[in-house]
């Protein structure tokens, strides 16, 4: 109601002389608005950690260089898992249901081989006393040493192989990684001054003794005891082991496959032995997996690759038994089965009621997993279900002994065994120096670092954003893959990974877009040293730049 001293006034009338700067409304509020930095879904599934909303937005500007460093605070290796990482951060974008998830892996393999013509890394300056031992060259052992030694320790890292790279080098086909590419990678990382010592093995050629001259020592020395089914006819001649199998394909050999070949699992290592069979000349390949189509260990794309290389894939069922014929295989027992899994990582079928079937072959190979062999671990390393026994932070039962990668874990992909390095060197630095390391540069800033939230998708405002393809990458199909070990997937151009980086939304992270600028209706926010600065003597705590950014960047929070 109105006071006969107050006349009604018309709509947008203001008193003459007077602004909203003017009218201090601040006093009201009870909440505030707050900028944040807060956890981006992708990195919050990336098992490395990556800070890839931070490199991808530095690939769009253009600065490869900080796009490559920014992920080798995390992981050494971007041309590597730009190639053969299963992309868990893929499934996480909030981009997924409007347009397609943005190509994290596509464009990280771009930084990688940025990296690879044109990285330098500043090699450290040695700053502390200690001595680590890395026992293990594989990816979880590299990562350690490349962590530690940018730390300031001195590292030496022993491999039993002649050369470093573990299952990169020995379990992964050149079609999928060529050998140029780790070898450069493998070299940037030692371009910083880790010594190597390959060619004896810890516990046989060199005394675990050896290792009492070291002041800490990170156990990476794998999984390479070969799974048994333990079914009847599995001593028959013609049945291999597909670690091996590869192993020989990849040091240049041409192992001898039969006409018709049965590859029992249903993980990368099963799609990559079916694929180098066709290129060793199998006319006949079939992979009998325990998992439905879209519970698979293999990514999509390798499954799909190896269909389009004429690769048959039967989904749920097991083997029961194998056929014998004059002392070699012929045949594989199937029945329908589903998959469990032990504790130590272990697959195991659980058949069902069903007809079994015979399916004919003259060669098997098994790819169901590696053991742990633990008749070469120092004493005092307490193995449990099949596995070292480590701590949150890799810390064995033995004193200043660590381990991570395929030897402590069952999450056995290449983006695991970085992320147990990088832990397992964290953890020994922090047992000497006390330091938390910074994993990936500073927020904004203006901004709060909020690490333990994710950014919801109700936060994203996708009305601001178009909808644009997710870019494809070009691969050669069929008759034109199986014809060689030339790598069957192409990288994209520059001029595709900007627009790719372009698509990013960078959630959780302010990129100075306006809009709380713009939607403030008390004018109290502006623009300040690059950033933003809410003005307390005006905000009335609405709420409205909050709602309207469009990344989540901003929160209420209450006003003390």
């Amino acid at each position: 109601m109105w006071f006969p001293d107050h006349p009604a006034r018309p709509l947008g009338w203001s008193e003459p002389g007077r602004t909203t700067l003017e009218i201090k409304t601040g006093s009201w509020r009870t909440r505030h608005p707050r900028y944040v930095e807060a956890t981006a879904p992708c990195r919050a599934r990336c098992p490395a950690a990556e800070p890839i909303p931070h490199w991808v937005e530095r690939a769009r500007l253009g600065d490869y260089a900080s796009a490559w460093a920014l992920i080798r605070e995390e992981n050494p290796f971007p041309a590597v898992l730009g190639r053969v990482c299963a992309h868990p951060c893929e499934s996480g974008c909030h981009r997924a249901a409007h347009d397609g998830a943005v190509a994290i892996n596509a464009l990280e393999r771009f930084v990688g081989d940025w990296g690879l013509r044109h990285g330098r890394p500043t090699r450290p300056t040695a700053a502390r006393p200690e001595r680590i031992a890395v026992v293990g060259g594989g990816p979880a052992g590299l990562t350690c040493a490349y962590h530690l030694v940018r730390l300031g320790y001195r590292v030496t890292v022993f491999e039993a192989a002649a050369e470093l790279g573990g299952l990169l080098r020995h379990g992964i086909p050149a079609y999928r990684l060529p050998r140029a590419v780790l070898d450069r990678e493998i070299e940037l990382v030692l371009d910083l001054g880790i010594e190597v010592v390959t060619g004896r093995r810890l516990g046989a050629e060199i005394g675990w003794d050896a290792l009492a001259a070291y002041d800490a020592t990170f156990l990476a020395v794998g999984a390479s005891r070969p799974r048994q089914l333990g079914i009847a006819g599995e001593s028959a001649r013609r049945i291999g082991d597909g670690v091996a199998f590869l192993r020989a394909v990849n040091a240049g050999e041409r192992p001898d496959v039969g006409r018709r070949v049965a590859v029992i699992g249903g993980g990368s290592t099963a799609m990559d032995v079916a694929r180098c069979a066709r290129r060793l000349g199998a006319p006949s390949v079939t992979v009998l997996a325990l998992e439905a189509h879209d519970a698979m260990d293999a990514t999509p794309e390798e499954v799909t690759q190896a269909l389009a290389e004429g690769v048959e894939i039967r989904h749920g069922v097991g083997v029961a038994a194998f056929v014998e014929t004059d002392g070699a295989v012929s045949g594989v027992v199937t029945a329908p089965a589903r998959l469990e899994r032990g504790p130590d990582g272990e697959i195991r079928p659980a058949f069902g009621p069903g007809p079994r079937g015979v399916v004919g072959a003259t060669d098997v190979i098994l790819a169901i997993g590696q053991g742990l062999d633990p008749s070469g671990l120092p004493i005092g390393v307490r193995v449990a279900d099949g596995l070292i026994a480590v701590g949150a932070a890799g810390a064995t039962s033995a004193e200043r002994v660590f381990a991570g990668g395929d030897a402590a874990s069952v999450q056995r992909t290449v983006a695991h065994a970085v992320a147990a390095g990088t832990r397992g060197a964290r953890a020994i630095d922090w047992g000497f120096s006390g330091r938390h390391t910074v994993p990936h540069e500073a927020p904004r800033p203006w901004a709060v670092p909020e690490p333990g939230r994710v950014v919801a998708a109700s936060e994203i405002d996708m009305e601001l954003h178009p909808r644009v393809s997710r870019v494809a990458r070009r691969e050669r199909w069929g008759a034109d893959s199986i014809g060689s070990f030339a790598e069957v997937a192409e990288g994209i151009g520059e001029r595709a990974a900007r627009a790719e980086a372009a698509r990013c939304l960078t959630c959780g992270r302010c990129t100075g877009c306006d809009v709380c600028l713009r939607v403030c209706p008390d004018m109290a926010i502006s623009r300040d040293a690059g950033g933003y600065r809410v003005g307390s003597e005006y905000c009335k705590g609405c709420g409205l730049c909050a709602a309207e950014c469009p990344r989540g960047a901003l929160v209420m929070v209450a006003t003390a």
